[in-house]
């Protein structure tokens, strides 16, 4: 299967938790509210968008590094191309493909932090209001925000290389909406707007409901 249709469909997860996020999302969450009643209330649909949105940032992430090990020290290639967009030449690249000091790839560490990420979006989706929930949206605007520099450095490599890498792209993308996100909701729990999110401003349809004529 093409690279760039993979990474399409590992980002659909990003594209509709962003959504979800947005008032939009009332709209997108209203024919599944039978299954899941939660994405009743603007709460719920934040909660349950940054947690697609860090799973697909997981996703990503990992298969950059599985990218990474299929194409180093080998004459193999995933995503390889003349055009501006070739993630081989920057996954693989025997310098900037991996951190400075620890030399890791950067795939795993990528791995690693949306781990964390996921794990805290998925306590804060469980109880938003146990008294944890704060520090789980300061480690989710921690690890996020400490990423923002990070990219800035991996688009200083593309630009070196003349090269841009759309898996690490979207991995950047992720990142970006998860800060985003996790301000917003931090925001809201300084003050009642936290629990007015939490009232429901959907009802789900009930099948065979009278249609007005």
């Amino acid at each position: 299967m093409n690279a760039n249709v993979i990474l399409a469909v590992e980002s659909l997860p990003l594209l509709l938790g962003f959504l979800l996020t947005l008032p939009v999302g009332g709209k997108i969450a209203q024919p599944v509210l039978n299954v899941w009643p939660s994405l009743a209330s603007p709460r719920g649909r934040m909660t349950a968008g940054l947690v697609l949105i860090c799973l697909s940032g997981l996703v990503i992430s990992t298969h950059t590094y599985w990218i990474h090990e299929k194409i180093t020290g080998t004459t193999t290639s995933f995503c390889a191309s003349d055009s501006l967009f070739s993630c081989d030449d920057v996954i693989g690249h025997e310098t900037y493909g991996y951190a400075p000091v620890i030399g890791l790839p950067w795939g795993l560490i990528g791995m690693g932090v949306f781990a964390a990420l996921l794990y805290a979006s998925m306590m804060v989706q469980k109880e938003p209001d146990a008294p944890g929930r704060t520090r789980m949206l300061q480690v989710l605007m921690l690890f996020s925000g400490g990423g923002v520099p990070v990219i800035l450095l991996l688009i200083s490599y593309e630009v070196q290389i003349e090269k841009l890498c759309q898996y690490c792209s979207m991995a950047h993308l992720a990142n970006v909406l998860v800060l985003v996100t996790s301000v917003r909701m931090f925001r809201a729990t300084q003050d009642d707007a936290w629990s007015r999110m939490a009232r429901a401003d959907l009802s789900p349809h009930v099948q065979g409901q009278s249609e007005e004529a």
